[in-house]
C-alpha cells in the first residue's frame, strides 16, 4: 500500500485521497508525507476509539504498529522510486494507475483478512458498517473525496494555490474503493470454493 500512494506521489498528477492532505502538509512544512499520514491515521485511530467506545476491541491497537510501517514503506518507496520517468503524460498515467491498483488491492486484501487495517480504512469500515449502514466502497469514496476537499481547502489558505491535487486523485477517489470491494468480494468468493 505505500508502494502505490508513493506512485501517485511520483506520478505528479495529484496524489491518492489519503495522501492529499499530507502531501499538502509536507509543501507548507518540512515534514514527509509519511510522517503526516501517521499523524493522519493516528487521529483516525481516536476517531475509531471515540465511535466504538467500549466496543473497540483492544487487538485493534495493532493498528499503530502497521501504520508505523506503512508510513515508513510510502517515504521509503518514495525515496527509491522517484527515477521513475514521469517527462511523459502516459508515463504518469501508467504510474497513477499503477499506484490506484497497488493501493486498492492492499485495502482489498486488508479487508478480507479481517484483522488489523490501517486506520482510515478501518474507520470507513467502522462508519459504513455500524453509523451509516452502507455498502463500504461506496463509503470509501465519499471518505477519499472529502479527504481531497480538506486538503484542497488547506492548499488555498497556506498556499494560496491548488498542490498535489490534480486528475489523478479523482481517479484515485473514484477506483480504489472499488478495487478494494473488488478484490475482497472476488478471493473471499474463490477462497470459500
Amino acid at each position: 500500500m505505500g508502494l502505490g500512494v508513493a506512485l501517485s506521489v511520483i506520478a505528479a498528477l495529484g496524489t491518492s485521497p489519503i495522501s492529499c492532505f499530507p502531501y499538502v502538509v509536507s509543501e507548507i512544512a518540512p515534514v514527509s508525507v509519511g510522517t503526516v499520514t501517521f499523524i493522519m491515521n493516528f487521529i483516525f485511530l481516536l476517531a475509531q476509539i471515540a465511535i466504538l467506545k467500549k466496543d473497540f476491541k483492544p487487538w485493534q491497537i495493532l493498528q499503530l504498529p502497521a501504520l508505523l510501517v506503512f508510513s515508513a514503506c510510502i517515504d521509503m518507496n518514495i525515496a527509491l522510486f522517484s527515477w521513475l520517468p514521469t517527462d511523459l503524460y502516459l508515463m504518469q498515467i501508467i504510474w497513477m494507475i499503477l499506484g490506484c491498483l497497488i493501493l486498492g488491492t492492499g485495502i482489498g486484501l486488508l479487508l478480507l483478512a479481517d484483522y488489523v487495517m490501517m486506520p482510515a480504512d478501518y474507520l470507513v469500515r467502522i462508519l459504513a458498517s455500524v453509523v451509516l449502514k452502507k455498502d463500504f466502497g461506496k463509503v470509501k469514496v465519499s471518505f477519499d473525496i472529502t479527504l481531497v476537499c480538506i486538503a484542497a481547502v488547506t492548499s488555498l489558505i497556506f498556499l494560496h494555490e491548488i498542490v498535489g491535487i490534480r486528475e489523478g486523485s479523482l481517479i484515485a477517489a473514484l477506483t480504489v474503493g472499488i478495487i478494494a470491494r473488488t478484490v475482497a468480494s472476488k478471493l473471499s468468493f474463490l477462497l470459500s470454493d
